[in-house]
């Protein structure tokens, strides 16, 4: 039988593509695992994002005060900010929306004129002979889609609804979770290397100090970036005197978790909502968002996240599109860290090898064999 290199992939990939076919066949066992982790993934996957958020605070304050009590102090002050959010922001942000959903259709028609009245211009009209290029009917397609858009975005709203509504009845276990985390992190690493062999510990041990040092600064890093980048946004809408100014600020800071394509995102609604008043709005607009994105980038993010992550722009946005298409928004927004493990954990296997490889020699982790004595 051949015991070639690949030879052993090929063979690999063959036994993996059976066990899947296979698992295929009997997937009515798997789909009560899969409802679970659907219903987990929510409060799991936000509880890790509060815990390294959360997790500088608490450590500062664990240096003089009982670990308990500074994790304690941390989620008062987070209850404090919530409530603070809910009474003097959200107030303006629900207000802001309602009127801009009821105002939608009169700023799809505003649109629409602005549209219209560009074929006057000589240099349009020349191209609106064609009725592909048509001015009327470039319109009619953009007031379609943007009617679409606002279709999904209500969808997207009411499933949004959906997972809030089914967060909140797990409500009473992210807290839980979150304490638990910071108190007993120490143990996570022990935890993880528990069913390795001893010869793989300290390799392992890095590993997790690596992903670990990586994902937190990213986390980290976003919620800061996010509130910057949402608060610079406000500020330059509120100086050229842009409507919803609150709410597009929001949807800056909501979309800046979306690395590189983020600002891209929250440009479009705010440049739909300049249009309606004039281009040269639009024009400043565009400005105050690549201001924003240019303080946010060289000022803010090297400071707090660094070069962490150690993955390059073209592969992030690759992996955000592709992940979009195939996940969806959350895709979008877990794609990055979750890559950057899978990335970590393969330079370290390889280099691992390698080293092995090189050496010619037992791993150097690996206890010695222990010589029989002769008889």
């Amino acid at each position: 039988m051949p015991q070639g290199k690949w030879f052993r992939i090929g063979y690999g990939i063959i036994v993996v593509l059976l066990i899947a076919y296979l698992a295929s066949k009997v997937d009515f066992l798997f789909d009560p695992i899969g409802d679970i982790l659907a219903a987990l993934f929510v409060p799991v996957v936000l509880s890790g994002m509060f815990y390294y958020a959360l997790r500088p605070a608490v450590r500062l304050l664990a240096k003089r005060l009982p670990l308990p009590l500074s994790i304690l102090i941390v989620f008062l002050l987070v209850v404090g900010l919530i409530f603070l959010f809910s009474w003097l922001v959200w107030p303006p942000i629900r207000q802001q929306s309602y009127t801009l959903v009821h105002n939608f259709p009169d700023i799809l028609e505003q649109i629409r004129r602005w549209l219209m009245s560009l074929q006057e211009h000589p240099w349009i009209r020349d191209i609106g002979k064609e009725d592909s290029f048509s001015t009327a009917n470039i319109a009619s397609q953009l007031s379609a889609a943007l009617g679409d858009l606002l279709n999904s975005v209500v969808g997207s709203v009411r499933g949004l609804f959906n997972v809030v509504m089914n967060f909140f009845l797990l409500l009473g276990l992210v807290p839980f979770i979150i304490y638990y985390m910071l108190k007993e992190d120490h143990k996570f690493p022990a935890l993880a290397t528990r069913f390795m062999p001893a010869r793989y510990h300290r390799e392992a041990l890095e590993a997790i100090r690596e992903i670990d040092a990586s994902i937190g600064s990213f986390i980290l890093g976003k919620v800061i970036t996010s509130l910057v980048m949402g608060t610079l946004t406000f500020c330059g809408y509120l100086i050229i005197d842009l409507p919803y100014p609150l709410l597009l600020g929001l949807v800056a800071a909501v979309t800046n978790v979306v690395p590189y394509l983020g600002p891209l995102l929250a440009g479009i609604p705010a440049v739909i909502v300049a249009l309606t008043i004039s281009p040269f709005t639009a024009l400043e607009v565009c400005v105050v968002i690549v201001i924003s994105n240019q303080i946010e980038s060289n000022l803010v993010a090297p400071k707090i996240m660094g070069r962490q992550m150690n993955v390059h722009p073209l592969t992030i946005m690759l992996l955000i599109i592709g992940a979009g298409a195939v996940i969806g928004p959350v895709g979008m927004i877990i794609v990055v860290p979750a890559y950057a493990i899978v990335k970590i954990v393969a330079l370290r296997v390889y280099r691992y090898k390698q080293r092995n490889r090189i050496d010619g020699e037992p791993d150097f982790l690996q206890q010695p064999h222990s010589k029989a004595t002769p008889k």
